[in-house]
């Protein structure tokens, strides 16, 4: 058996932690440049707000029924993922964490085990040493997982949080009351084109034949298909070594100095080589691209992106942030108001197995302890204490709403690195 455990509106949790105040009031969380609805609580989803609900168009709302409206703090998100993760990996050796607020754990070969009891066991010491809530689906597939807890959160208190689907009524039921869009890998898109096909719940998805589901969906279909059967087709995942990495933001304010937009430009390649780092790669290539507002036609569009190949591979901040700007040079243009830019890093060789340009000056060496001295001293003592000269320090993103009570816990605390970085 699989379960998953999700946390409950994870963002906004975190902020009830920071101030219990905010239990049972209508809260949401925004996203970096505090401009749409990223994290609802239940009060808030029951006035009717919308994921992604542009805040300039709710703000009357908002107002009118007393929301709550927070902006996102990544970091401290981070910092309580990581407790909830490492509470949750005690009860089972083998787990994957899927995202931020999210992971599945092993319980194959528990069968002496009331997964019940030991699941709201699990519950329980998480709450109490976290504050976060939880909840968790168990069941024979990943798929099936995702789907019982669904249902755990549908209805926390008929269920404490947790659902097993054991049995292959309860399985049936269960699909018969999924709606297709909801099956885990579908979506609202695919979704969409499935009930044209008469195909609205998942249990209607499993009297297709496999050709049917094969031309919809290709072979990853009659995978998912088996899933929501029972029959296990996924594993856990194990932690692997991304392939590219890329550090890209939209700016609140259009941007159109120089020197500015040089800087974001420069502060997006020093994260991705923080980021090389972290996982021992360098980088062969680097991408920069620059884009003005395409919403606004009243005035001139220009998008532009290049990539080079470094001489050698390379994590250093210094060699990415000096490649970075060279690039930025070659694609600005005076005149535009730009609204979003970003660094790419592609291209990973392990950091002990670089092949070096005999005909070009190798720097790597001499800059690596300098680059993980950087990078310890920032882990000591928070990101970004020790930076490059041209950075300004200033995070990559706006949060115009952060509250009194998340500058009180940083007053007293320095957050550990994080799993999941946002800039």
């Amino acid at each position: 058996m699989f379960a998953l455990l999700d946390c409950n509106n994870f963002f906004v949790s975190c902020e009830r932690v920071l101030d219990p105040t905010l239990e049972k009031v209508p809260v949401v969380v925004l996203s970096n440049n505090d401009g749409c609805v990223v994290s609802r609580s239940n009060e808030a989803k029951d006035l009717g707000i919308p994921m992604g609900a542009p805040v300039f168009k709710y703000k009357e709302m908002f107002s009118h029924n007393g929301v709550k409206c927070l902006s996102a703090k990544f970091e401290f998100y981070n910092f309580k993922s990581q407790q909830v993760s490492s509470i949750a990996q005690k009860y089972s050796p083998n787990f994957e964490i899927y995202s931020i607020d999210e992971l599945f754990l092993d319980f194959h070969g528990f069968k002496y085990f009331d997964l019940k009891d030991y699941s709201i066991k699990i519950k329980q010491n998480i709450l109490k040493e976290t504050q976060i809530p939880v909840s968790i689906g168990i069941a024979p597939t990943k798929t099936l997982a995702k789907l019982a807890n669904r249902i755990a959160k549908k209805y926390p208190e008929k269920f404490e949080g947790v659902y097993i689907l054991d049995t292959p009524d309860k399985i049936e039921k269960a699909l018969k009351w999924l709606d297709i869009e909801d099956v885990w890998g579908i979506g609202r898109r695919l979704g969409v084109k499935m009930r044209d096909f008469g195909v609205n719940k998942a249990w209607d998805l499993l009297q297709k034949p496999d050709f049917w589901v094969k031309k919809m969906m290709g072979i990853n279909g009659i995978r998912m298909v088996n899933e929501l059967k029972g029959v296990k087709q996924l594993e856990l995942d194990s932690p692997s070594k991304k392939q590219s990495i890329a550090t890209t933001r939209s700016f609140m304010e259009m941007i159109s100095d120089k020197e500015i937009l040089r800087e974001r430009v420069e502060t997006f390649a020093f994260s991705c080589a923080e980021k090389l780092r972290k996982q021992n790669s360098c980088c062969k290539i680097i991408t920069v691209f620059l884009r003005t507002n395409r919403f606004r036609k009243d005035l001139p569009e220009y998008k532009n992106g290049f990539s080079v190949v470094l001489p050698n591979p390379s994590s250093s901040s210094i060699v990415l942030a000096k490649a970075a700007n060279a690039i930025f040079e070659a694609i600005f243009k005076d005149g535009f108001q730009y609204k979003k830019a970003g660094v790419i890093v592609s291209d990973f060789v392990p950091e002990d197995e670089r092949l070096i340009n005999l005909f070009e000056k190798d720097v790597e060496e001499k800059h690596l302890p300098i680059m993980k001295t950087m990078d310890f001293l920032n882990k000591k003592y928070g990101k970004d204490k020790i930076r490059l000269a041209s950075q300004n320090g200033k995070p990559t993103y706006e949060r115009k709403l952060l509250s009194k009570e998340y500058e009180e816990f940083l007053k007293h605390n320095t957050l550990p690195e994080a799993n999941f970085r946002f800039h």
